[in-house]
């Protein structure tokens, strides 16, 4: 298939997810194989929860809906309604991925619609996955978010595990380690004394100006 071809991702990868999610997924995929700077793994983590809560969002009106789900329902409407701190480079990057379904989509309608179209009404939600973003980096657990709804749960681990399977671990960027005591009090004397090198000359150069010069009387 062109399409799958142009975003680098095979069909067999794609067949475990919902047929309407499909796209989404594989042009998560070419996100993660072309966004600069890397994607973080929580923002990627981030996008997929706020995929699954779309997929919530689309059952709730079912008749035989689980009350549980009702219950999640509220809690997600608490989350977008959290404060939430402003992540200008996660901004940057979700607006990448805006970008990439934009094109993947006018792709798809080019190629006569191979994928399934998701329902873009709730496929993105800008507030939540900056709200999700957040969380994930200070409370890991948020991760955990439908598991009052073993159905919900398992379609995110369907979704993670799709990426994951389909994206080089090299793609995703990795956590910086903090650097070592030693190595900083190295890199701080380091500094300190290219700060008195470089102080050096300027005084060396007003030791040799008399200030009483204009003083002097010539004979």
């Amino acid at each position: 298939m062109l399409l799958l071809e142009t975003l680098g991702v095979k069909m067999s990868f794609l067949e475990s997810i919902p047929r309407h999610l499909q796209l989404p997924v594989a042009v998560t995929c070419y996100w993660i194989f072309c966004a600069e700077p890397k994607v973080k793994l929580h923002q990627l983590k981030a996008l997929l929860l706020m995929i699954v809560s779309g997929e919530l969002h689309r059952i709730t009106n079912d008749p035989g809906m689980s009350p549980n789900n009702t219950i999640l329902g509220m809690e997600i409407l608490e989350l977008i309604h959290a404060q939430n701190n402003f992540d200008l480079d996660a901004a940057h990057s979700f607006c990448q991925w805006q970008c990439c379904l934009q094109m993947g989509l006018y792709l798809n309608q080019l190629l006569c619609t191979p994928l399934s179209e998701p329902d873009l009404s709730r496929l993105y939600s800008g507030t939540l996955v900056h709200r999700l973003y957040q969380e994930l980096k200070s409370t890991p657990s948020v991760e955990n978010l439908f598991s009052l709804s073993p159905k919900m749960i398992q379609l995110y681990q369907v979704l993670l595990n799709t990426v994951e399977s389909t994206v080089s671990p090299d793609f995703i960027q990795k956590m910086t380690k903090t650097k070592s005591e030693p190595c900083k009090k190295k890199k701080a004397s380091n500094k300190k004394k290219k700060a008195i090198r470089c102080a050096v000359p300027e005084t060396q150069h007003l030791c040799n100006v008399n200030r009483f010069a204009s003083l002097r009387v010539d004979d």
